[in-house]
């Protein structure tokens, strides 16, 4: 039998002013920011940390490892790195100091690997192609789950572009055919018919969805939608945290506007 999600659509309506440091000068290929307002922005292989008031406080860069493809900051702002031309992964902590060796995915007898994330005890997931399977490791380097053969489990081919991990689930985003969602030990749970998205992320329960410079915000438990149309064009990655919104273009522009009002 099928399933439908019958999905409540809203609009929200901001009012919003230009704040802080004038970043259009400078080029951003990905950010994120941690839950106390500090901004990571990465330029290729650099990083930089930025604090709430827009004062850069460290820098981070090894040119042995390529280019930064993935940034990714978790709750205690300890900071995961993926080189995806390498197939390396650098864990840093709130100084930009990196915590032991990068780890090596190739070490780990997935050369063909593509993508990783972060994971809960200091562990992280890849998704390995040729197998078409998530593969968690803990921080001894051993696999602890895998989710076995996805298109065997959801009969979906997957064409992954990131993938995630939040609140004990894992999030594999496929732009053509929507959001897979497994549990924190890999046992696939649903999929989310959100298809052509740019950027998602989890702002504590609620999804934060960005499609052609709107931003969805998806409640699970009441599958309603809320749309906001943003003042900006060809968004590629966006955060609103603590009334400000930070939005990265596909121009690699970086602004960040102080949200005034919302309803």
């Amino acid at each position: 039998m099928n399933k439908f999600i019958l999905l409540v659509f809203t609009f929200i309506y901001l009012a919003i002013n230009v704040v802080g440091q004038d970043f259009s000068a400078s080029e951003t290929d990905i950010f994120d920011i941690d839950y106390q307002g500090n901004i990571y922005l990465v330029n290729s292989s650099e990083l930089q940390k930025l604090s709430s008031d827009y004062k850069l406080q460290h820098t981070y860069s090894n040119l042995m490892l390529g280019e930064i493809s993935y940034l990714e900051v978790d709750r205690s702002t300890n900071l995961f790195l993926y080189f995806r031309d390498f197939n390396k992964i650098v864990f840093l902590d709130n100084t930009l100091s990196m915590k032991g060796s990068p780890i090596d995915i190739m070490d780990l007898g997935f050369s063909e690997a593509n993508y990783a994330c972060s994971s809960y005890n200091n562990s992280f997931w890849i998704y390995d192609p040729i197998n078409q399977e998530l593969i968690r490791f803990n921080q001894a380097l051993e696999i602890t789950d895998r989710t076995g053969n996805i298109e065997n489990i959801t009969n979906f081919i997957m064409f992954p572009q990131r993938i995630f991990e939040r609140n004990n689930e894992v999030y594999l985003l496929d732009k053509s055919q929507g959001i897979f969602v497994f549990d924190r030990y890999g046992g696939y749970l649903r999929r989310l018919p959100f298809t052509n998205i740019q950027d998602i992320y989890i702002n504590k329960l609620e999804f934060n969805i960005l499609k052609n410079d709107s931003l969805y915000i998806f409640n699970p438990n009441t599958l309603n939608v809320d749309t906001v149309v943003l003042p900006q064009n060809n968004v590629k990655q966006i955060r609103i945290i603590n009334s400000k919104i930070y939005q990265l273009n596909n121009n690699n522009k970086f602004k960040i506007e102080e949200l005034i009002n919302m309803k």
